[in-house]
């Protein structure tokens, strides 16, 4: 296997077993409005290259997305480009959270975004 195959695959196993993530759309007024429980990151997050040394994940997302790196929602074994307030985006980085928005093919239009509430 090359390299390249390999690293996707831990990626994938990555979403898949070790990022549990609920995903739940639902259909409101328009078939487009949804809401998704999943993990805001940055695409470079995902395996493909590897975290460089004397970064923590949330820092690498940081400098990735500062670097032009797309924010995204990893929820379950999908992943959605996020679109909207790129600040309030950045205060989740890293974190599990609730989305709802307005899906349009792989991209996300964030009405609101918050952390999950915990379940007693």
């Amino acid at each position: 296997m090359s390299k390249l195959a390999i690293l996707v695959a831990l990626a994938i196993a990555y979403i898949a077993f070790l990022s549990p993530a609920t995903v739940q759309a639902v259909t409101q007024e328009s078939s487009n409005n949804v809401i998704f429980t999943g993990t805001v990151t940055c695409l470079r997050c995902l395996g493909y290259p590897e975290i460089h040394k004397g970064y923590t994940r949330w820092t690498w997302a940081l400098h990735s997305v500062g670097e032009g790196d797309d924010i995204v929602l990893v929820a379950g074994n999908n992943i959605y480009k996020l679109q909207g307030d790129k600040d309030q985006l950045l205060k989740y980085l890293e974190d599990k959270v609730e989305v709802t928005g307005n899906l349009e093919g792989r991209t996300l239009t964030v009405q609101t975004i918050v952390r999950p509430k915990k379940k007693k």
